[in-house]
């Protein structure tokens, strides 16, 4: 197992900002659903559905992945991260307002260009590269892990490329086909970034956490080589073989949902955590999402976008959230009292019954947007569902800071 270099761990403050902002942004989301109701679920080319979209790919995962890496690396993976507290904000300003302009853009297309947000976004991922490939490089140790991390940050940087160029072409600045560079740009972001990303971190976070075995280096390789030649085939075909990608893509999909499922159901001492449910849960939704994408069609593909977008990887990221900002508090408890004093444990800071309420109302919002998406009159009661789901996450990792400045006013109250 993993050993965890907690004093190499980043000043809390830092990952705990886009912790925070990807549950904001999660509200955003259920506000757009509640707000523009069946019209963001009517059809993929849609403004509203492109605002969705956006604010769950950037908002909501790309700031708990943005945020999660800063943590990572450089106490799981060995690696440091470049810059300080300064990149850090600089970071976040610019995924954020990229973000928040490409929604904007998007949504109300005669305000704003959408081709601001995209090199804002644009930006922000270089900079990420930057601040962590170098560390990964040189990094010694656990080659799989720190290759499929810069695999996916590379991927990353693909993504944002390919959005400024759509972000021109719709813009009238280039003349581009649409159509097939939409389709390479979600390829690229869904599996080549984020799905890519939480395949090779689940390798460490599964085992310690929930207590499954690891996937054997070899299939995951080999998935990660079928993926990135499947996204370099359909940049090559420009969407000349649509139909054969997304089969292609689905099994991908599906073979990860349910390698997932099966490590848990096989582990001998499944810890029976939240967390270990919120995969549960997430894998659950990806293979469905698996299915409708190989299954093909219309409305098949709108049903998969949303059990991935709304429901499988927000559930996946959204329950490492939860437990690194716990550990947040905890380091941040252990730097600021020393040695000698006795701290509450990681799950008194964010307990057990506060996590089980968020994936409850995770699970309820789920129904709700299945529901909406079959019958999209009922989009606005699912849009806050989503709303009340996010709000719970963000007020639970508020909770784990007004934990921590209860325990230092205890202290020095004894003091």
């Amino acid at each position: 197992m993993t050993r965890l270099a907690m004093q190499q761990a980043p000043t809390p403050a830092t990952p705990r900002r886009f912790l925070l902002s990807a549950s904001l942004w999660g509200m955003a989301a259920g506000l757009l659903l509640a707000l523009d109701g069946d019209a963001a679920l009517a059809s993929r080319w849609g403004g509203a559905t492109l605002a969705l979209v956006h604010a769950l790919a950037l908002g909501v995962l790309g700031n708990a992945m943005f945020g999660s890496l800063l943590q990572f690396l450089p106490v799981a993976a060995g690696a440091r991260v470049r810059g300080g507290r300064g990149a850090a904000l600089l970071l976040h300003a610019l995924l954020n307002i990229g973000a928040l302009l490409l929604v904007l853009a998007l949504r109300r297309p005669a305000l704003l260009s959408p081709h601001w947000g995209g090199l804002l976004l644009l930006a922000a991922f270089v900079l990420l590269a930057a601040l962590v490939l170098p560390g990964l490089v040189r990094a010694a140790g656990q080659p799989l892990l720190r290759w499929g991390i810069g695999c996916a940050m590379v991927g990353g940087l693909v993504t944002a490329l390919l959005g400024l160029s759509l972000a021109l072409a719709i813009a009238g600045a280039w003349r581009l086909p649409l159509l097939a560079l939409t389709d390479a740009h979600a390829g690229w972001g869904v599996l080549g970034w984020v799905l890519a990303l939480l395949v090779a971190v689940a390798r460490v976070v599964m085992p310690m956490f929930q207590g499954v075995a690891a996937v054997p280096a070899r299939l995951q390789a080999a998935w990660q080589l079928a993926l990135y030649a499947l996204l370099l085939i359909a940049l090559a075909l420009r969407g000349t073989s649509a139909a054969a990608l997304r089969v292609g893509a689905g099994l991908l999909v599906l073979a990860v949902a349910l390698v997932g499922l099966l490590l848990q159901l096989r582990a001998p001492k499944l810890r029976r955590a939240p967390l270990t449910y919120f995969w549960m849960a997430g894998f659950a939704a990806l293979a469905a999402a698996a299915c409708a994408l190989l299954a093909g069609g219309d409305a098949n593909l709108l049903l998969a976008g949303v059990l991935a977008l709304a429901i499988g990887l927000p559930l996946l990221v959204g329950g490492m959230q939860l437990e690194i900002s716990a550990f947040l508090g905890w380091i941040d408890l252990q730097r600021r009292c020393g040695r000698g004093v006795r701290l509450p444990g990681v799950q008194l800071l964010l307990p057990a019954r506060d996590k089980a309420a968020v994936l409850a109302l995770h699970g309820l919002a789920a129904m709700a947007l299945l529901a909406a998406t079959a019958h999209p009159a009922l989009a606005r009661g699912a849009g806050s569902a989503l709303l009340l789901a996010h709000a719970a996450g963000f007020a639970a990792l508020c909770g784990v800071d007004r934990r921590r400045s209860r325990f230092i006013r205890g202290l020095k109250e004894q003091g």
